[in-house]
């Protein structure tokens, strides 16, 4: 669904973030929906960066085209890791197929997991630190995913609003939930993570406006972790 205009728009991302990183810049990409992360990868992998990836995000977003409601945004992942079933033209952006190898990959916050998703988690052997681990030591979790992403020279993070308590922080597209990390934990976790010196570029997802009880409240809430995540 919507595959054409998915395909332009990661190709303009990729193109700004293959950019901005041969130029030793820091990105920020505000998505979008999820799909968005493939540009931001293809572009890190055209400006020649050894990539490790932290997707923060309620969903493993690991399903194929197959496997999903037949919108994109739950298979985002799966093209990365160019999973049997994906769409060609999606899992062919930038110049290296796959995209990511699953040794590049952390899952952090994640909770939503089909069955296909779980059974390539499990036989790809990739990273996860779950809702339930963060939230019973965030300061612990965080400390674990940045000693993860050290390793490589490029960090990008992939952070999709709905890992976020609605309750606290009502911002996701998605409304289903309500027991995520709260707003201060996932900003300690973007600091610590932003603070590697290989971190190179933070990707926003899935927010809607229109939840917000308090459209300028929230936003003035938001803007202040980013602009403390990202000095």
């Amino acid at each position: 669904m919507n595959l054409e205009a998915v395909r332009h728009a990661c190709d303009l991302v990729a193109s700004e973030v293959a950019t901005a990183i041969a130029a030793e810049e820091d990105v920020l990409v505000l998505g979008g929906d999820c799909t968005v992360e493939l540009g931001t990868v293809a572009g890190a992998n055209a400006a020649g960066a050894r990539i490790g990836l932290v997707y923060i995000d309620f969903d493993a977003d690991l399903n194929t085209p197959d496997t999903s409601d037949g919108a994109l945004d739950w298979t985002g992942v799966a093209h990365l890791l160019d999973i049997p079933g994906c769409e060609p033209s999606l899992a062919t952006l930038g110049p290296a197929r796959p995209m990511l190898v699953p040794q590049q990959l952390l899952y952090f916050g994640v909770e939503n997991i089909t069955p296909p998703e779980a059974t390539a988690i499990r036989d790809h052997a990739i990273k996860v630190i779950s809702r339930e681990e963060a939230l019973r030591d965030i300061e612990a979790a965080a400390a674990r995913a940045a000693e993860w992403a050290a390793r490589f020279d490029c960090v990008l993070i992939h952070f999709d609003v709905d890992a976020l308590s609605f309750i606290d922080f009502p911002i996701a597209e998605n409304v289903r939930r309500c027991d995520g990390l709260k707003l201060e934990q996932a900003a300690f976790v973007l600091k610590q993570l932003t603070a590697l010196p290989q971190w190179r570029g933070l990707t926003i997802t899935e927010v809607n406006p229109a939840h917000a009880p308090d459209e300028p409240a929230a936003f003035a809430r938001l803007n202040e972790v980013l602009a403390d995540a990202l000095g």
